[in-house]
């Protein structure tokens, strides 16, 4: 018995028709996973940004509720008010002359935010021990370097000193072998606070700038938000560091205790905040990409030390 074999193969229509329905599934995978990685990498970035947001209104907003922080009537709470920390001055476009970026200048006794009331100071040697309000100590760390300060006469009342081991049971010890005090200088009710470590014994009250640079980027958007500290006089306590970047502008308002807009320093007591960042043209902000996407963030601020405590 004879059995016949069917040879006969794919033609070149089907194999045709197979490879441009390959070619579309293939196509639209990969189309499918350009636009994941797209939104992926562009979402990175977006959250970068709005992190940077909060990193730097959170700065923003410490620092000036600090203003005026233990400081006397004859300083105002900020030295320099902008309302625009990048002002197109010329119209030519940019922001690189040097009246284009203005600073946010405020006066504080200190940079570093942290501060305790204290109940009793006793000296054990050459360690300055000091009980504190309760869950106040926890400010304070190791090698930390604190002032105790009078809050009704608003002046220092020792020099400052280094944080002696980590703070514990409510109580905070200074190292004061360097000298300087005596037994009876800190009253109760006087407050511990934390100084910037370069800080020394003169340089009383503070100095807080800000400011915008222009970032390392092909974005002329990008910005970063940099903060210094200053003594009175101008000599830098803490050199500029970076706060913030992919920032693209920051705009402030300045109110008086009626809630109206003032430009007089004497009369500010908030400040209205509103910060704004963008993902990096040059990077996924490109128009063949995702197209630049823009965040803010606003609060208002009030001056809680324009007081005496």
């Amino acid at each position: 018995m004879t059995f016949w074999k069917n040879h006969q193969g794919f033609s070149l229509v089907e194999i045709m028709v197979a490879m441009v329905i390959m070619g579309v599934v293939v196509g639209a995978v990969y189309s499918t996973f350009i636009n994941t990685q797209r939104h992926a990498y562009t979402q990175e970035e977006v959250v970068e940004v709005q992190q940077n947001l909060r990193a730097g209104l959170d700065f923003m907003v410490k620092d000036i509720r600090m203003a005026e922080f233990l400081t006397h009537s004859d300083h105002t709470a900020l030295v320099n008010a902008p309302v625009q920390m990048l002002v197109d001055s010329n119209g030519d476009g940019d922001f690189d002359d040097t009246d284009e970026r203005p600073l946010l200048s405020l006066v504080s006794a200190t940079s570093m935010h942290g501060y305790a009331r204290i109940n009793d100071a006793t000296v054990n040697g050459t360690n300055l021990e000091l009980d504190v309000a309760v869950n106040t100590m926890q400010q304070f760390a190791d090698g930390d370097s604190a002032r105790v300060f009078r809050a009704v006469s608003l002046t220092p009342v020792t020099d400052i000193y280094p944080v002696d081991g980590t703070p514990s049971g409510d109580q905070v010890t200074l190292d004061i072998s360097g000298g300087g005090y005596s037994a009876g200088d800190i009253q109760s009710g006087d407050l511990l606070v934390r100084m910037p470590g370069g800080a020394a014994n003169g340089d009383f009250p503070l100095q807080i700038d800000y400011r915008l640079v222009d970032a390392a980027s092909g974005d002329p958007n990008m910005n970063e938000l940099q903060r210094r500290v200053l003594d009175m006089d101008g000599n830098v306590i803490e050199e500029f560091q970076l706060i913030a970047s992919n920032i693209s502008g920051i705009t402030l308002a300045y109110l008086d205790d009626a809630g109206a807009v003032t430009s007089d320093l004497n009369k500010i007591v908030a400040v209205q905040i509103t910060i704004v960042g963008q993902t990096d043209a040059t990077k996924t902000g490109r128009s063949n990409f995702s197209g630049v996407k823009d965040r803010s963030l606003s609060t208002t601020v009030k001056i809680h030390n324009g007081v005496m405590l």
